[in-house]
């Protein structure tokens, strides 16, 4: 006799952490912060960032003045804060990695012990008045997040949130059938110490921040490598 099943295919997989350890460290990360943009001029080439390899030609930008966002290789420099940032972002996408590969795991030559997290590209943006990043993915990695180290002002779904655009194709109807399908975007509002996993192919961008107060995040791409196979 057959079984009846439902199974769930392709799900997006969104990740929500909290770091404990917040509190102790935000204003190592902030002096941090502070320290780097006096020795490190603005890496956002101007209008808005498209992704990491994005090398817009710059006489067709304007560089303004919303917005400061380090280089890409923030995880090479020796900060103890930073470092113990790092460490928290790695656990969190091990267990979503966990969590989104568990009907793979049966098949697949697997210890958690052995799992390793490799950071790509690790980058921090200070929000000023109008500062958005417009929607974007990541190249070259599984899974991108967004660590909220000072959330600002006026702290909304609306004021500087991440947001995400659906996956799937449009609904094409309004009956209760299609109401998981009826969402294109979804907005994460920010919170001191909250980190956002996702995965790669997630179309994702910013509202742009109307605060007074400096909104600053910490973004990173990562693989999650299992260290036992070649």
């Amino acid at each position: 006799m057959e079984k009846n099943r439902v199974s769930l295919i392709w799900p997006t997989y969104i990740g929500e952490f909290y770091n404990p350890d917040h509190a102790k460290n935000k204003n190592g990360l902030l002096d941090f912060f502070t320290e780097y943009k006096k020795n490190n001029k603005n890496s956002r080439a101007g209008g808005t960032v498209l992704s990491p390899d994005d090398k817009p030609q710059k006489e067709k930008y304007i560089l303004d003045d919303d917005l400061y966002m380090s280089k890409y290789d923030l995880h090479l420099e020796k900060n103890e804060y930073y470092k113990k940032l790092i460490h928290f972002i790695s656990k969190s996408i091990i267990t979503i990695s966990l969590q989104a590969n568990i009907t793979e795991l049966k098949n697949f030559e697997y210890n958690k012990e052995n799992l390793g997290v490799i950071i790509k590209d690790s980058w921090f943006i200070d929000y000023k008045k109008g500062g958005f990043v417009l929607p974007h993915t990541h190249p070259q990695c599984s899974w991108c997040c967004v660590y909220y180290v000072q959330v600002g002002d006026d702290v909304n779904s609306i004021n500087g949130s991440t947001f995400f655009q659906k996956v799937r194709p449009p609904n094409q109807t309004s009956d209760f059938g299609s109401k998981y399908n009826d969402k294109t975007m979804i907005k994460v509002v920010p919170e001191e110490g909250k980190l956002v996993v996702w995965p790669q192919f997630v179309m994702h961008g910013s509202t742009p921040y109307q605060g007074k107060k400096n909104r600053i995040i910490i973004s990173a791409n990562a693989l999650v490598r299992n260290q036992k196979l070649p």
